[in-house]
């Protein structure tokens, strides 16, 4: 029962500590922050909120939280000699640094500055300030930094197999600016993690450890204490060439072969410390230089999120909705809806309209092979059912997508338009001018069958003729 009761109140002495650091609350406002700002911008772009952010929110929370338990239970065994000073760094300069860029708030960035702060107060060994100040600066000298470095290799690791999981569903699409000057279909795959570490420190009268710590083993003879340590880590990849899913894997193995490359050089400088410093210049570059390749093949690639002459190209599918529950994926193409060409979104409601209570679609997949797929249409399905095209040339792009801070999350996103004109119109549409639906409705009456009188009854009568949703249950009971 001791050993019990000591157990839960070094568990609750760990909780306490995470609770009474702020940084942890600052890294979940940004997520929500974040997040917020994609559903704006989504509205923005395509008049409508793509994903439900709230579960995306939950999601990487848990997310954090497992995987900073399991690289706790990992140091548990590996040992670092931290200060309550060396945390607060931490923290601060992982706030500064998601001012710059967002990207740029993960532990290997923010331990990269300490390792320059901590090299230049070595090589000014005569500055001695009073105060807290001097306090950080000695934590700073005396900074461990090879178990910082094992912790900050260990993230990376995590945050490679997550992005490969989880960043294609975190991914949301956006409108940019392509390379040639035209509004372009993209997915914005930032994927953050807030994770919650807790870590042994040594400290004189603390509980005894009943094993010894493989890395500075004789500071653990005095006893150990649990200190919490809050980062971040994710990352932020465009893509406009690629499946969310094919990119994160492209990124996750470079990240991946390169941590277990790291991880190996890591565990050298827990033997000689001023290997660290080095280890931590190439994990900072190796960062750098995946995120270069990204960008690069994106540039060099064709778009694939464009309008094209045959059909219309699907960006994003809302989950939940009809062309969701039919399996019609991103990078595919609405050929035919009713035996009808489509060419543009107008074209495509009008066709549905043909027949209000059922549809018929041809789909070409990413590979041009087609697939046909039937549904019954019901009242309140979104009128385009739930599919969001390829940008036209007179869609809004946002312009800050690749460069956000945190100040942008503080901010309503900002959308632009590339070419002037009289004509509004995004990703979606609600309904067109009355123009162009009329030359639309005669378009779709002459490819049609000849049945003109119930075509008109069908383009008079929106959703008189859908049936309710209800109704499908009840003949199910019958």
């Amino acid at each position: 029962m001791a050993v019990l009761g000591e157990a839960l109140r070094i568990t609750g002495g760990a909780i306490g500590q995470l609770l009474s650091q702020p940084f942890y609350y600052i890294f979940l406002i940004g997520l929500l922050l974040h997040y917020r700002r994609q559903g704006l911008l989504e509205r923005k772009l395509f008049n409508i909120r793509v994903h439900i952010y709230a579960g995306r929110v939950l999601r990487t929370v848990l997310t954090g939280l497992v995987i900073g338990c399991i690289v706790s239970a990992v140091m548990l065994g590996i040992g670092i000699h931290i200060e309550k000073e060396i945390v607060w760094c931490l923290g601060i300069i992982i706030v500064l640094l998601s001012l710059i860029r967002l990207r740029l708030a993960h532990l290997m960035d923010a331990l990269a500055v300490l390792m320059v702060a901590h090299v230049g107060l070595l090589l000014s060994p005569s500055w001695q300030p009073e105060g807290w100040i001097g306090q950080t600066a000695e934590a700073i000298r005396h900074a461990d930094l090879p178990g910082l470095l094992v912790i900050a290799v260990l993230l990376q690791i995590a945050e490679a197999v997550l992005f490969r999981l989880q960043g294609p569903t975190l991914s949301s699409p956006v409108v940019i600016e392509g390379k040639r000057g035209k509004p372009v279909g993209a997915y914005a795959m930032e994927a953050f993690w807030p994770v919650p570490l807790w870590l042994l420190m040594p400290a004189a009268g603390g509980f005894i450890l009943p094993w010894t710590p493989l890395h500075s083993g004789e500071f653990w003879s005095g006893g150990a204490a649990v200190t919490a340590l809050p980062v971040m880590i994710g990352c932020s990849i465009l893509t406009q060439s690629r499946l969310p899913v094919d990119k994160a894997r492209i990124v996750s193995k470079r990240l991946l072969l390169g941590s277990l490359i790291l991880l190996v050089l890591a565990a050298g400088a827990l033997w000689w410390p001023p290997l660290a410093v080095l280890i931590i210049c190439i994990a900072l570059i190796w960062r750098e230089v995946v995120i270069y390749l990204s960008r690069r093949e994106e540039l060099e690639s064709i778009p694939l999120y464009t309008e094209t002459l045959r059909g219309l190209r699907i960006l994003d599918v809302i989950p939940g909705s009809p062309a969701h529950e039919l399996g019609i994926r991103a990078a595919e193409t609405v050929y035919k809806v009713n035996g009808v060409p489509v060419h543009h979104p107008q074209s495509l409601h009008g066709a549905l309209r043909m027949n209000p209570a059922f549809c018929k679609l041809e789909i070409l997949n990413i590979h041009g092979e087609s697939k046909f797929l039937q549904r019954a249409i019901y009242a309140g399905d979104h009128h385009q059912l739930g599919m969001i095209f390829a940008p036209d040339d007179q869609a809004p792009v946002s312009p800050d997508i690749q460069q956000l801070s945190a100040f942008h999350l503080l901010v309503h996103p900002r959308t632009k338009r590339l070419s002037s004109g009289n004509v509004a119109s995004s990703a979606i549409l609600p309904i067109a001018q009355e123009s162009t639906v009329a030359s639309s409705k005669d378009t779709i009456q002459a490819a049609a069958e000849p049945d003109a009188a119930a075509n008109s009854a069908a383009l008079s009568n929106d959703s008189s003729g859908l049936p309710k949703r209800r109704r499908r249950a009840d003949d199910s009971k019958r």
